[in-house]
């Protein structure tokens, strides 16, 4: 085997495959369509039928109920609108608590306090990387009023096991799927077993409309409050004289050329994920072969949608840092993310409990005593996840195929080997 790249060696591959777009002439046509009708969005902020939305908003809410088996599909402008709008329409109010996982991206934690409530971080699986269901219960107090679940990195999380607390205790279920799209539990798609789940359009993600997110629900109520939400609910329900609605809506509208963009994406994300799902075998095969390093576990009636791919490094079994794993798997041109994002509690904003201003704690100070203190501890696992052993690989989307994968998986064998040989553990 050659030198490895770090030390002086030829490199697997001499520049990393950059991210590329899915677009295709179907999206430009379709916004090529709506370019020339000049319509370009069809919201009014009165009650009415253009409350709504115009046509392409409505075939694209309608195309993803049926494909996530939802009764209503309610789109909105990110995915991060998407989250506070869920909360928001689940009532989420001052001092209430939702529990969330501290590994996400920050936004599904920020949605709770954009409506008053306290997130409660529930440590996540170390084999997942999602919110770990035998510590819920205890985190649970007459305060909390939902949990709010993240499907990360591709994998639904033991939706099953969570919808059962929910249950029990009258919670509702919020599921932040934007990583997600497309993965099953038996069967069942991600984003529907909660009571509301959202779809994220980013530009990055399995499918994108450049920006954007969607939010299913079974709940008549819930869709109305949230299409209220989405498009200054007050005006309309002034209009409608309803005086038993409380809502406060906003401008989360999508536009006509977003919406257009995105039923083309949704018609291709069966297509993106079989390809990814194959480079994804591939992968977890050969890491089986590789000392030190453990691919995706997907327990038995669960399907994956490989938004990234997580790796576990065992530093034991390796003898360097995390760190240097990664520099040398990057000069072979295949670069890894150490770690995710920080964990949520561990952030400014958490630790000193400013939300609005210096002066203010608010929401925290609607409560006499807090459940979770935010400190370093507070949840073991996400942080030795973090800190110490996942990498991450961007390997298993367009354009890479399979003979990139082959590539990627020599350039670990490549590092494995040479420091095998630097340890004295070589042949």
């Amino acid at each position: 085997m050659s030198k490895c790249a770090i030390l002086g060696g030829k490199p697997v591959r001499e520049k990393a495959i950059p991210w590329v777009g899915t677009m295709g002439k179907e999206e430009k046509e379709a916004v090529l369509e709506v370019m020339d009708t000049g319509v370009l969005s069809d919201f009014l902020a009165n009650s009415g039928d253009k409350f709504l939305g115009g046509r392409k908003v409505k075939e694209l809410e309608a195309a993803f109920a049926e494909r996530f088996h939802s009764k209503h599909a309610i789109s909105v402008n990110s995915a991060t609108t998407a989250l506070h709008t869920a909360v928001a329409a689940c009532g989420i109010g001052p001092g209430d608590e939702v529990l969330v996982s501290p590994y996400t991206m920050v936004a599904s934690a920020s949605a709770i306090l954009m409506n008053g409530g306290i997130p409660v971080f529930v440590d996540i699986d170390e084999n997942t990387y999602t919110m770990n269901p035998s510590l819920i219960e205890r985190w649970i107090t007459p305060r909390t009023k939902a949990i709010l679940t993240v499907n990360i990195f591709g994998f639904p999380g033991y939706l099953k096991e969570i919808r059962a607390i929910a249950d029990k205790y009258g919670l509702l279920l919020i599921e932040d799927n934007a990583q997600a799209p497309g993965a099953t539990v038996n069967g069942t798609e991600a984003g529907t077993i909660g009571d509301i789940g959202i779809f994220s359009l980013n530009y990055h993600k399995i499918i994108q409309s450049g920006e954007g997110g969607v939010l299913v629900t079974d709940s008549d109520e819930l869709a109305w409050r949230c299409q209220l939400i989405r498009n200054h609910g007050e005006v309309a329900l002034d209009e409608l004289n309803d005086m038993e609605t409380a809502v406060l809506g906003n401008n989360y509208r999508m536009s006509e050329l977003h919406a257009a963009i995105g039923i083309e994406q949704l018609k291709k994300l069966d297509l993106f994920l079989e390809s990814r799902r194959m480079l994804a075998a591939r992968l977890s095969k050969a890491l089986k072969e590789i000392r030190g390093l453990t691919g995706v576990f997907l327990p038995e009636g669960y399907t994956h949608s490989y938004y990234l791919y997580p790796i576990k490094f065992d530093r034991n079994e390796w003898k360097i840092s995390r760190k240097l794993f990664a520099d040398a798997v990057s000069a072979e041109g295949f670069p890894l993310g150490v770690g995710y994002v920080k964990p949520i509690y561990l952030m400014n904003l958490y630790r000193h409990k400013h939300i609005i201003n210096e002066k203010s704690t608010f929401p925290f100070s609607m409560v006499d005593k807090l459940t979770q203190e935010y400190q370093k501890g507070l949840c073991p696992v996400v942080e030795r996840m973090h800190y110490e052993e996942l990498v991450t690989a961007d390997v298993c989307r367009l354009p890479y195929t399979e003979n990139d994968i082959d590539d990627f998986v020599e350039a670990l064998e490549k590092v494995r080997s040479a420091q095998d040989e630097l340890s004295g553990l070589g042949d």
